[in-house]
């Protein structure tokens, strides 16, 4: 007997049943969550490394405190657990999140991507011909000709829709959210390359760099991620881009040559995920939203830069002003951080303002959905809302005619089609009707990501890159193709220009035609 005890035989078992339950718990925790207000409000990544942070935690006090192993196994255990923990510090980075907040890992030896962009050998122009937004297949701005995120789609071959498009080029490029615009041969963009904020010109059946134009400076923010996130718009032979840090640059279409530059945050500060809104071209104006300063538009002079006006008192948003006509007014409308507002074109005075749900962040941009009504979505739980402007003794009135929790985009632009709307509802594709908010299908979950409707179909940029080609049916889900294009987190907007395809994230770039 004495023999047995100094053996260690009579010791209790080590208890590793209680080890798996403890680590089990977090993750049941997690799958509860998903039924929850809170993962529809589009915290579900956040919630995952909660998860795993939990578990951790539990494995720490199971080894310290519950285990029953000798204290020279804890500490053994406990050197191994700091050693792991210290390798992955040491070679694991954060390359920016996921829409839902969980983060993208990278090997810290590997460069960032834009260290991997390919060089820009310029081609130059093959002929000095003028550059006008003005043919019918052009796709001269963010969201298309006329901002709605819908275009006909009518020089597509029959039955486009069902087939897999030519690749006709990719190449790596530099980092940004940044979409393209398309006029004539030339395709546009904005990138950062280390520090360098760039807008650049490709040929877009080719890929050929035509120009570049670059400017010092980088934003760069763990969340979001790097680079710069308008879109440019071109217009008259000139090319209007807005860099993060709120310079508004405008370029001659065809060199890249500077025209004039402004900046526009002088009087306040760059938001916290940087300026995300395209130029808006009204007349002969460009607008533009501003800081957290004391305004929430601007607006100057197209050709010569100078300024016009400014008007709002609301702190910006992250969605870009649109041109409506409501109860009769031509105005421009505006998504700030508390309001929605609409906007005299010639001064900038405010005709109306809505107040609007509070959100980390309003993103997406109005969708006019029919005469004097404009849409807004909001993520995070809050949904989308549908409100009727009208002329009222006062001036202007504003009712809202439904409010849905059943379309909740929180950095997806919306389209609408035949009285029903299409989105991202927290990463799932729905439809909603238009007339009462209610919801006629939920479909496939493509995360956070991009919709483009083209005719009758929607073209679905998924965050992981996928090409989803879907029915716009209000009866449900109608997958008709998909293909693999991007790889990697993809929040650009995919643009169909003729007969071309154009996508990319922050890392490359791709463009399909349809033969």
């Amino acid at each position: 007997m004495i023999l047995a005890s100094s053996l260690g035989m009579n010791r209790r078992p080590i208890r590793w049943k209680l080890l798996i339950v403890l680590l089990a718990l977090p993750f049941l925790g997690l799958a509860a969550f998903r039924f929850t207000s809170w993962h529809e409000a589009g915290w579900g990544g956040a919630a995952s490394i909660l998860a795993v942070v939990l578990a951790l935690l539990l494995a720490l006090v199971w080894l310290l405190g519950l285990s029953r192993l000798s204290w020279k196994q804890r500490l053994v255990g406990l050197a191994m657990l700091g050693t792991i923990g210290a390798a992955v510090a040491g070679s694991v980075r954060v390359d920016g999140h996921m829409g839902d907040f969980f983060p993208q890992l990278g090997w810290k030896w590997t460069p960032p991507s834009d260290a991997l962009a390919d060089r820009l050998e310029i081609v130059g122009t093959q002929e000095a011909v003028p550059v006008e937004g003005r043919a019918a297949h052009d796709f001269p701005r963010f969201l298309g000709p006329d901002g709605s995120n819908w275009i006909a789609g009518s020089a597509l071959p029959d039955g486009w829709a069902s087939q897999t498009p030519k690749e006709l080029w990719r190449r790596n490029i530099g980092l940004g959210w940044s979409s393209f615009s398309v006029v004539g041969p030339y395709a546009y963009t904005m990138e950062q390359r280390g520090e360098r904020e760039l807008t650049v010109c490709y040929e877009a059946r080719t890929g050929e760099p035509v120009w570049v134009h670059e400017e010092a400076g980088r934003f760069s923010e763990s969340m979001g991620g790097d680079g710069p996130r308008s879109t440019p718009t071109i217009h008259d032979s000139k090319v209007y881009a807005l860099g993060a840090k709120g310079l508004l640059l405008c370029l001659d279409a065809a060199s890249g040559e500077v025209v004039w530059k402004r900046e526009t945050l002088e009087d306040g500060g760059v938001p916290m995920w940087a300026k995300s809104c395209s130029p808006l071209i009204v007349d002969d104006l460009v607008v533009v939203t501003l800081g957290n300063g004391d305004a929430s538009l601007a607006a100057y002079d197209r050709l010569s830069g100078e300024p016009r006006w400014q008007g709002g008192e609301d702190s910006t948003g992250y969605a870009s002003p649109i041109l409506a006509t409501l109860a009769g007014v031509q105005q421009i409308v505006s998504f700030n951080s508390r309001s929605l507002t609409g906007h005299r074109v010639d001064t900038g005075e405010v005709l109306w303002s809505q107040a609007v749900a509070k959100a980390p962040a309003h993103n997406a941009t109005p969708l006019l959905v029919g005469e004097d009504r404009v849409m807004i979505g909001i993520g995070y739980g809050r949904g989308s809302r549908l409100y009727q402007v009208s002329q009222s003794a006062d001036g202007f009135a504003v009712e809202e005619l439904w409010h849905s929790t059943r379309l909740k985009p929180k950095f997806a632009d919306m389209i609408a089609y035949q009285n029903h709307a299409y989105g991202l509802d927290e990463g799932k594709l729905v439809c909603i009707s238009l007339e009462d908010g209610k919801r006629a299908w939920r479909g496939s979950r493509f995360k956070h990501g991009q919709v483009l409707g083209v005719g009758d179909k929607i073209v679905v940029q998924a965050e992981s890159g996928e090409i989803v080609i879907v029915e716009a049916t209000p009866e449900e889900e109608r997958i008709v193709h998909r293909f693999e294009a991007l790889s990697g987190k993809t929040w650009n907007h995919p643009v169909i220009a003729g007969r071309l395809l154009l996508v990319r994230n922050d890392r490359e770039a791709i463009v399909y035609a349809y033969e």
